[in-house]
């Protein structure tokens, strides 16, 4: 028996697989996230992908078969150094808590010979050019140019607060993100992943990450502020006026705040001032999330 283990701990990235020896790997779609490897494993019959995603409660058809087709991409990547003549299927896990599950298994018609290229699944479309456009920047629960009362109570993580679609929550995990354990930083980065944008980032600084977003319209610098539950519930004036001159200074077409926290009435003056700029405030991200529609 030919037992072989490789584990890796680093995300493949979005870069196209190597094809096989005599075919032409189907084009992966620009942009669309692929979920994180934790381990690789060939035991006998099988070759076992663990994906550091975390799985829901219930059944999740969506992200099943999402895994399912990557983990087929990553036995085709692994193919040609590491002996599978005699894999006849191909076994998906996901995590639940500290635990690995099984989302499912793909089998070989003939052992050693992977199904044809193909591309994924389609569950997503893909967000408009401009990622501000539908989002008006107001909140749901009070009209522009309004303040918003900010509760005494500590923050939680806005993902504890915002509605999802299903296929959007699947795609969240695909990448790693828990959605109702998430901060709003990591819903509008994975938001947009999902939309087709190619993000790059996070560079930090001593106030927030920057990532950006591409695509054939232009690109958008995006600020996100870490989840702090310590921290005042108020996006602090010194960040925002920090952010005007990163976002001028980023050469960017389109410029992007995203905080768990509640904005002050500053925010409006300054996207009055300056209209490529939008905050996305914990009382507006329901907004952002819908403005996206991607389902």
């Amino acid at each position: 028996m030919v037992v072989a283990a490789i584990v890796y701990f680093v995300m493949r990235g979005t870069q196209s697989p190597p094809p096989d020896l005599g075919t032409s790997a189907a084009p992966r779609q620009p942009g669309r996230p692929i979920p994180p490897v934790a381990e690789f494993h060939v035991r006998g019959d099988a070759a076992e992908v663990y994906f550091d995603v975390p799985l829901p409660a219930g059944e999740d058809e969506v992200l099943r078969k999402l895994l399912l087709h990557e983990a087929v991409e990553v036995v085709r990547e692994k193919r040609h150094s590491l002996p599978i003549d005699q894999v006849a299927r191909v076994v998906a896990f996901g995590r639940s808590g500290a635990e690995n599950k099984k989302v499912g298994e793909v089998g070989l018609e003939t052992p050693g010979t992977l199904p044809p290229p193909a591309p994924p699944p389609v569950v997503f479309k893909p967000a408009g050019p401009d990622p501000l456009a539908a989002f008006g920047g107001s909140s749901s629960s009070a009209p522009p140019g309004s303040a918003v009362a900010v509760p005494d109570e500590a923050l939680t993580k806005a993902g504890s607060d915002i509605e999802l679609p299903s296929e959007i929550a699947s795609g969240l995990r695909l990448q790693g993100v828990d959605p109702a354990e998430a901060g709003a930083g990591d819903l509008v980065v994975g938001l947009l992943k999902l939309g087709g944008f190619t993000v790059t980032g996070p560079t930090a600084t001593d106030a927030y990450d920057t990532y950006v977003a591409s695509n054939p319209s232009g690109r958008t610098f995006i600020a996100t502020e870490a989840y702090d539950s310590s921290a005042y519930p108020e996006l602090a004036e010194k960040v925002i006026n920090r952010f005007m001159v990163d976002f001028e200074q980023s050469g960017t077409q389109r410029g992007l705040f995203v905080t768990d926290k509640f904005g002050p009435f500053l925010v409006y003056e300054k996207e009055r001032r300056e209209p490529r700029v939008r905050f996305v405030t914990r009382e507006r991200l329901q907004q952002f999330v819908d403005s996206m529609a991607l389902t």
